[in-house]
C-alpha cells in the first residue's frame, strides 16, 4: 500500500513537472513569435515535438505551430497540420477548433470560421475554461469574423468580452490586451474614426513599452493609426504612419507579405484622395501582386484592392477599365466564378465575403449607368446594371437572414439603401425610354418597397412562423424570458452605469445573447417549418395591391432618393399605377421642419409658405372619386401629418378658412406595402369589440411629470360607449405589472392615456409612463413592448410624441409605434407632439363614437370624422389639436 502511494505520488510529480515544462515551452514559443522570429519559433516547436510523447501536449504544440504558420501566411501547411491534430480532450479539441477557425478567417472562409469558432467557444464553456487566454483568443477571432462580415454590434460585443478576459488575466499592459484595443479600433473605424484612433493609440503605447521600434506590432498599430488619419482627412499624418509600417514590413518580409500589401493599398487610397492618381495606381497594383503571390487569385483582400483600383478608373471616366477591375474583384471574391465578361455575374450564393460582393456588384452597376450616361446611351448597359442590383438585393437578404443582432440588421440598411436607390432610379430611367414601361415601373416599385421596414417585416414573419410551426408554449415562454433579460440589460446600459456595473451588464448581455442565439438555432433544427416559414416572405406587387383596393381608395408610396435628390410617388388605384418623379428642392428639410413648427406654434405665415411648398411637391393629384388615402412614407416624411397639408394652394390668411387634406380624405399610414397586404389578409369585422383602457392620471415624483386630470374622464367616457365590454384602470391600478400581464391579450382594443417619451439616440429606451409596483418601475420601455403578446385590432397611445423616433435608413421611424406593431397590434394610433389632455379627450371620445356607429366603419374614417368635427366646431380647430394623431393601419 505504501509503495502504491509513493508510486502514485511520483507519477503525479512527473505530471506536474511535465505540465510546467509545457507551459514554459509555450511561453518561449509565444515570445519568439512576438519578436517576429517565426523561423526560430517553428524550429523550437519542432524540437519540442520530437521530444514529446504525451498526446495532449503534442496536440497543443501542433496548434502553436499552426498559429505561427498562419502568421507567416503559410495557410496550406497550417491546414494540413491541423487536419492531423487529434485529441479526445475537450479543452484541446476546443483549442484546435479555435485555431482552425482562425485559419479559415485568414483564408476568407468566414462561414467555416464562424462555425469552427462558435463550436470552440461552446467547448471552452462546457469544460469551464471560458476565462482562459485560449478562450479569449477564440472570442477575439469571432469578433474579427463578425467585423469582416459587417456585423459590427456583434463584433463589438465579443471583442469587449475578449478584452475583459485578457485584462483579468494579464493586467493592462499586455500584448493580448493591446490586440483587443486594435480590434476595437477596427470595429469603430467606419462609424467613429476619432474613437478608433483612441484605441489604436492605446495599443501603440502598449506595444512601445514591450517592443523595439521595428517590431511587427508597431507596424500593425501604425497601419491602423494611418487608416484612422485617412478617415479623418489628415492625409499627411496618414502617409507618415503608413511609411513607418511599410519600412518595418519590408525589413521583416523582403519578399512581400499580405501585411505589406495592406499598407500599400492604404497608401494608394491616401494618394487617390490627394489626387495623385499615378502614385495611387502604382500602390494598388503592387498590393494586388503581393496578395496574389500569397493567396492565389481568390481572396476577399484581393477583391478589395480591385475595388480601389476600379474606383480610381471610374473617377477618370475610364468606364471599361473600371468594369474590368470590378469583374476581377468578383472573380477574386467568388469560389467558382471565373468569367471576365462584364455581362456576367456570379451566382447569388457564390462569394467569400457577402459585404464585399454587394459593394462590387453595386459599383459595377454604377459604372454601367455612368457608361450609359457619359458614353453609349445603350439601354443594354442599364439593364446589365439592374441585373447587378438584383444580385445585390439577394445578397442583402442573405446577410440579414444570417444576422441575429437587431442593430447590425438596421446598420445594413445604410448599405442597402444605396442599392435600392440605384435600383429605383435605373428602372425608372429604362421605363421612360421604352415603348412598354410597365415591367420597369414594376421593378422601380420593387426596389422602393424593398427599402421599407425590411427588419420589421422579418421580425413579424419570425413571430408568425413561431405561431404556425407547432412550437410548444413552454419554449415560447422560455424565449420571452431570455428576450426580457436582454432588453433589461440594454436599458440599464443606456442609463450610463458605473464602470464596474457596465462590465457586469456587458457580461450578462453577452451570456444572454449567446443563450438566445443557441435557442434560435435549436428551434430551426427541431422545427424545420419554423425556419422555412420565417424566410418565405413573398414580394408584394402593384397588381397585388390593386386587387385589394376598392374604387375609392388610393395607395401612395413615397421614395426619397438622397444621392440624386429626387422624390418618387408610386400612385396605385384599383385601375391605374403611375410614378411621379420630382426634384427635391434645397430647402426641403427646412420646409418639413418649418411646417411642423408652424402648427406647433400657430404661426400661419410660416404654415402658408411651407404648406404650399410641400403640397406642390408631395400632395397627391387624384380623381374626385378617391376618398381614402393609404400613405407609405419614406425617411423624413415618416413624421409628417399629411392630413394637415392644404388641399389647395392657400390664399386665405388664417387657419380657420383653410381647407386641409383631412377635409377631403380619410388617411391612414403604413410601414410598407407588404405589411399593408398582410393586414388585408387577416382583417376581419369585430361585432362586439372589447376595450382595455389605462390612465395613470398621476405619476411618481421621480418622473417629474404633469398630472393629466382629463385622462380620467377620457377613459371613463369611452368605457361607457362600450356598454359592459370594457375594463378601465386608473391611478395605482394603471401600473406596469398589469399592462405586462397576459390579461390585455384578451381585448380587441387597447387605449393608453398617459405621458410618453421618445429616445431617438436609443429607440429601445423610448417609453410610456405607468404607475409602479413592487416589481416594476412604471416605465414601459419599447424593448419591453416588443415582448408583449398583443392580439389587439387597435392600440391607441393617447400620449405625447409616441409617433416619433429615430429615423433609420431603410426602416423609417423606429420607436414605440414599431414596437406595438411587432408585439401584435394590427392597427395603432400615435401622436407626433404633446397636446392638452382636454382636447385629446374630446378627439378620442368622438373617434370611438364614430367607430361604433356602424360595424363597417374603418378606423381611418372614424378618425377623419372626429378631426373634421373638431375643425367645424371651432374651439380646437387649428391643426395643433388634431393633426398630431395619426393612424398606422386601416
Amino acid at each position: 500500500m505504501k509503495h502504491s502511494i509513493l508510486l502514485l505520488f511520483a507519477l503525479l510529480l512527473i505530471s506536474i513537472n511535465s505540465i510546467a515544462q509545457l507551459e514554459q515551452s509555450l511561453k518561449k514559443i509565444d515570445s519568439l513569435a512576438a519578436l517576429a522570429n517565426y523561423d526560430g519559433a517553428i524550429s523550437f516547436v519542432d524540437s519540442e515535438l520530437k521530444q514529446t510523447t504525451n498526446g495532449n501536449q503534442l496536440s497543443l504544440l501542433q496548434n502553436k505551430k499552426a498559429e505561427i504558420l498562419i502568421a507567416q501566411g503559410n495557410l496550406q501547411e497550417a491546414e494540413l497540420l491541423l487536419s492531423e491534430t487529434q485529441s479526445t480532450d475537450l479543452f484541446i479539441s476546443a483549442v484546435t477548433l479555435s485555431t482552425t477557425g482562425f485559419l479559415n478567417l485568414k483564408k476568407g472562409r468566414f462561414d467555416l470560421a464562424l462555425e469552427n469558432l462558435q463550436s470552440s467557444l461552446s467547448k471552452f464553456q462546457l469544460v469551464e475554461k471560458g476565462n482562459t487566454k485560449e478562450a479569449a483568443n477564440c472570442l477575439a477571432n469571432i469578433a474579427s469574423t463578425y467585423l469582416v462580415t459587417g456585423k459590427y454590434n456583434q463584433a463589438e460585443e465579443f471583442e469587449n468580452m475578449a478584452l475583459q478576459t485578457r485584462q483579468n488575466l494579464f493586467g493592462e499592459y499586455d500584448e493580448q490586451v493591446a490586440a483587443s484595443y486594435n480590434n476595437l479600433g477596427l470595429i469603430y473605424l467606419s462609424s467613429n474614426p476619432d474613437k478608433a484612433l483612441e484605441y489604436y493609440e492605446k495599443a501603440l503605447a502598449t506595444y512601445q513599452k514591450l517592443h523595439s521600434t521595428d517590431h511587427p506590432k508597431i507596424a500593425i498599430a501604425n497601419t491602423n493609426i494611418g487608416i484612422s488619419y485617412n478617415k479623418l482627412e489628415l492625409y499627411g499624418d496618414a502617409i507618415n504612419s503608413f511609411e513607418t509600417a511599410k519600412k518595418i514590413w519590408e525589413k521583416i518580409y523582403p519578399n512581400g507579405h499580405p501585411n505589406l500589401a495592406i499598407v500599400l493599398q492604404n497608401l494608394g487610397s491616401t494618394y487617390a484622395k490627394l489626387k495623385n492618381q499615378t502614385a495611387a495606381l502604382g500602390y494598388y497594383e503592387k498590393a494586388i501582386e503581393i496578395y496574389q503571390k500569397s493567396h492565389g487569385i481568390k481572396h476577399p483582400d484581393i477583391a478589395r484592392a480591385f475595388i480601389d483600383k476600379g474606383n480610381l478608373s471610374l473617377g477618370n471616366s475610364k468606364f471599361d477599365e473600371a468594369l474590368s477591375s470590378f469583374q476581377q474583384g468578383l472573380i477574386a471574391n467568388s469560389p467558382t466564378f471565373n468569367n471576365a465578361d462584364v455581362s456576367k455575374n456570379p451566382l447569388s450564393n457564390d462569394y467569400y465575403n457577402a459585404t464585399v460582393q454587394v459593394y462590387l456588384l453595386s459599383t459595377k452597376a454604377k459604372s454601367l449607368e455612368l457608361k450609359y450616361l457619359g458614353k453609349t446611351l445603350k439601354l443594354q448597359d442599364l439593364k446589365l446594371a439592374l441585373a447587378c442590383l438584383y444580385s445585390c438585393d439577394s445578397l442583402i437578404d442573405d446577410i440579414r437572414h444570417h444576422s441575429s443582432d437587431e442593430g447590425d440588421k438596421l446598420a445594413l440598411g445604410e448599405l442597402a439603401s444605396e442599392v435600392y436607390e440605384d435600383g429605383v432610379r435605373i428602372a425608372h430611367t429604362i421605363s421612360e425610354n421604352i415603348i412598354d414601361p410597365k415591367p420597369y415601373r414594376e421593378k422601380a416599385f420593387y426596389f422602393a418597397e424593398k427599402s421599407k421596414s425590411a427588419v420589421l417585416q422579418e421580425s413579424i414573419a419570425d413571430s408568425q412562423a413561431k405561431s404556425f410551426s407547432g412550437i410548444p408554449s413552454e419554449l415560447l415562454e422560455q424565449e420571452k424570458n431570455i428576450k426580457s433579460s436582454i432588453s433589461l440589460c440594454v436599458q440599464k446600459l443606456a442609463q450610463k452605469p458605473t464602470q464596474e456595473e457596465e462590465k457586469k451588464l456587458r457580461e450578462q448581455l453577452f451570456a444572454n445573447n449567446n443563450q438566445y442565439n443557441a435557442f434560435v438555432k435549436k428551434l430551426e433544427k427541431d422545427f424545420p417549418n419554423y425556419y422555412n416559414l420565417k424566410f418565405s416572405q413573398s414580394t408584394t406587387t402593384t397588381k397585388d395591391i390593386q386587387t385589394s383596393l376598392d374604387d375609392q381608395t388610393a395607395v401612395i408610396s413615397y421614395f426619397l432618393a438622397e444621392k440624386s435628390n429626387r422624390i418618387y410617388q408610386f400612385v396605385i388605384t384599383k385601375n391605374k399605377f403611375s410614378i411621379i418623379n420630382s426634384t427635391v428642392p434645397d430647402n426641403f428639410s427646412r420646409s418639413l421642419k418649418g411646417f411642423s413648427n408652424s402648427i406647433l406654434y400657430n404661426d400661419f405665415a410660416t404654415y402658408k409658405k411651407t404648406g404650399n411648398e410641400l403640397s406642390d411637391l408631395i400632395a397627391p393629384t387624384l380623381s374626385s372619386k378617391i376618398k381614402e388615402l393609404i400613405i407609405i412614407p419614406t425617411g423624413k416624411l415618416g413624421t409628417l401629418p399629411f392630413e394637415a397639408l392644404p388641399e389647395k394652394r392657400i390664399k386665405s390668411e388664417d387657419f380657420k378658412t383653410t381647407t386641409y387634406l383631412v377635409n377631403r380624405y380619410y388617411i391612414a399610414y403604413e410601414f410598407s406595402a407588404s405589411l399593408l397586404m398582410q393586414k388585408n389578409k387577416t382583417r376581419s369585422t369585430i361585432l362586439n369589440p372589447t376595450i382595455f383602457l389605462c390612465a395613470p392620471v398621476t405619476f411618481p415624483e421621480k418622473d417629474n411629470l404633469n398630472t393629466l386630470p382629463g385622462t380620467e374622464k377620457e377613459i371613463s367616457t369611452i368605457a361607457q360607449l362600450f356598454a359592459g365590454n370594457s375594463k378601465a384602470i386608473t391611478f395605482a391600478d394603471a401600473n406596469e405589472t398589469m399592462v405586462k400581464s397576459n390579461e390585455i391579450s384578451k381585448y380587441d382594443y387597447l387605449h393608453f392615456a398617459t405621458h410618453g417619451i421618445v429616445d431617438e439616440a436609443n429607440p429601445e429606451s423610448s417609453k410610456i409612463f405607468l404607475n409602479t409596483t413592487s416589481t416594476d418601475d412604471g416605465n414601459l420601455y419599447a424593448g419591453e413592448i416588443y415582448n408583449l403578446s398583443l392580439n389587439a385590432n387597435l392600440a391607441v397611445l393617447s400620449a405625447c410624441q409616441t409617433g416619433l423616433g429615430k429615423i433609420s435608413k431603410g426602416e423609417g421611424v423606429i420607436g414605440l409605434s414599431r414596437a406595438l406593431v411587432y408585439a401584435g397590434a394590427k392597427n395603432i394610433i400615435v401622436s407626433f407632439w404633446s397636446v392638452a389632455d382636454e382636447s385629446t379627450a374630446e378627439l378620442m371620445t368622438d373617434f370611438y363614437k364614430y367607430l361604433l356607429q356602424s360595424k363597417s366603419t374603418s378606423f381611418s374614417y372614424a378618425l377623419q370624422q372626429a378631426k373634421v368635427k373638431m375643425i367645424r366646431e371651432g374651439k380646437y380647430s387649428t391643426p395643433f389639436y388634431w393633426a398630431p394623431f395619426i393612424l398606422i393601419g386601416k
